[in-house]
């Protein structure tokens, strides 16, 4: 009977040991790199006494386990380990960095990168011209125009950083234009060639992603759309002007539109103001109609919805 109960007990004992040795492995992996925090928590497990560590879970998860293979052997050298867990923490980084981005929170995203040690990283980088262009869009002036700059430096260096990569040609392309509006008509059209340059660079290098189409389209929209005055602009200073067409922003929207449907509130709204310029009404009033009924989640879709709400009552 003694032995019995006294079996129970070790058993008991051990079992709660196991449950919060797991416990803290799962805490380890997803929250700390130091081993020796681990070492100390494993060896206070037993213990009635249940410290508490609030972990923020992501919504990713690192394809780079903590315990690798790899890491887990003790003649690996030391160096390689550091590599390893420096690339593990971007990994992380940019992940969460993504998910709250994702998720519209665009000053945690901003305040992740920033903490990041290496920020001469060029996933960093875009990142942050990224996270920075959306924090400008509801900031009143003069933060506003601060933090389109600030955004525009981020693109700038990431560009500098890796002029291979569509994100690089996409973003710088998107704050060249932002920035120059800022100083003015004549500025922006001076560099209307080059952010087409860019924006074309981009749909090179990722035909896939639509908000590169989306951005392609909106250019040839402005172009075709361009008021008398700003045309008389565009041709004292280019001796060709660039040009644009209704019709090839359509084009552009609708291959956004199919690579990935429904991605972005502005695009139903840049279809539907495209058909109404091409004349199809009933196309026009579908997507403005879409385009009303966004649920709004971020500035665009404020912007979007109020937009679209004055022009389907016109129709």
């Amino acid at each position: 009977m003694i032995a019995r109960n006294g079996g129970s007990i070790i058993i008991q004992r051990y079992g709660r040991l196991l449950i919060n040795a797991l416990r803290i492995t799962k805490e380890v992996v997803i929250g700390h790199k130091n081993t020796n925090f681990f070492l100390r928590r494993l060896h206070t497990a037993g213990s009635k006494q249940k410290p508490t560590v609030y972990i923020r879970p992501l919504l990713f998860v690192t394809s780079l386990s903590l315990f690798s293979s790899k890491e887990s052997k003790q003649e690996s050298p030391k160096t390689t380990k550091m590599a390893d867990e420096t690339v593990k923490t971007l990994s992380e980084t940019i992940q969460h960095a993504d998910q709250l981005f994702d998720e519209n929170n665009f000053q945690e995203a901003y305040d992740l990168l920033q903490k990041y040690p290496a920020q001469e990283t060029y996933d960093i980088k875009w990142r942050l011209a990224r996270v920075t262009f959306s924090l400008s869009k509801p900031a009143p002036s003069p933060r506003k125009e601060e933090l389109v700059r600030e955004a525009f430096r981020y693109s700038e260096e990431a560009l500098k950083l890796n002029d291979g990569d569509f994100a690089a040609h996409k973003w710088y392309s998107i704050l060249l234009d932002a920035k120059s509006s800022l100083e003015g008509i004549k500025e922006r059209v001076t560099q209307l060639e080059t952010v087409k340059q860019h924006m074309q660079r981009a749909v090179e290098l990722n035909p896939n992603d639509p908000t590169s189409w989306y951005i392609l389209g909106h250019f040839y929209y402005g172009l075709a759309d361009l008021p008398w005055y700003q045309r008389k602009i565009v041709s004292t200073i280019f001796a060709t002007p660039p040009t644009g067409t209704y019709e090839q922003a359509l084009e552009c929207f609708e291959k956004a539109e199919a690579t990935q449907p429904s991605f972005y509130s502005m695009n139903h709204l840049m279809l539907a103001k495209t058909y109404q310029a091409l004349k199809q009404a009933e196309k026009a009033k579908e997507f403005m109609t879409l385009a009303a009924n966004v649920a709004v989640l971020n500035e665009d879709d404020k912007q979007c919805k109020e937009e679209a709400t004055k022009l389907l009552k016109k129709m």
